[in-house]
């Protein structure tokens, strides 16, 4: 097959990559096709900031009520209490994937985790519902992550 002929499917073969000299006499580089040597990432303003710390605080606020109403169904109706802790996953795993700021999993983290410390010192009344979340422990793990997630992600 040559580089003319097209591959079954529509692949197509790529051109064949310039040779570009390096900083030292004999370095050559072969950069692939179609790759721009530019920033790696868009430059951003500041409302992509905001926007995304607003809705990393709401998803964690909305996954903690769904993990709370789902460990409450548990015992009554297991589908419905499914469905609700795979909508907290979500939210979770929506905040963490990437696309948004590297704000949004810093609010959600650090979300959880104020809300642990308010719960352990009990200055704050929080719903019964969300009392086996606090007490589990786990949004202590979830904050931590998400806080190590976005500072990775900076």
């Amino acid at each position: 097959m040559t580089q003319q002929d097209d591959f079954l499917g529509g692949l197509h073969y790529d051109r064949v990559p310039e040779a570009e000299v390096g900083p030292a006499p004999g370095v050559v580089r072969y950069h692939p096709a179609g790759v721009r040597t530019g920033p790696a990432r868009p430059r951003t303003s500041a409302w992509w900031h905001v926007t995304g710390f607003v809705l990393g605080a709401v998803a964690a606020a909305l996954g903690v009520l769904a993990w709370g109403y789902a460990l409450d169904q548990f015992d009554e109706v297991r589908l419905r209490g499914l469905v609700a802790l795979g909508l907290a996953g979500l939210l979770v795993g929506l905040v963490s994937l990437g696309k948004l700021s590297p704000a949004a999993p810093l609010a959600a983290g650090l979300a959880a985790l104020v809300g642990s410390v308010l719960f352990e010192l009990g200055t704050f009344p929080f719903l019964p519902v969300l009392r086996p979340v606090f007490e589990s422990g786990g949004p202590v793990l979830i904050g931590v992550l998400l806080v190590v997630l976005s500072w990775r992600r900076r």
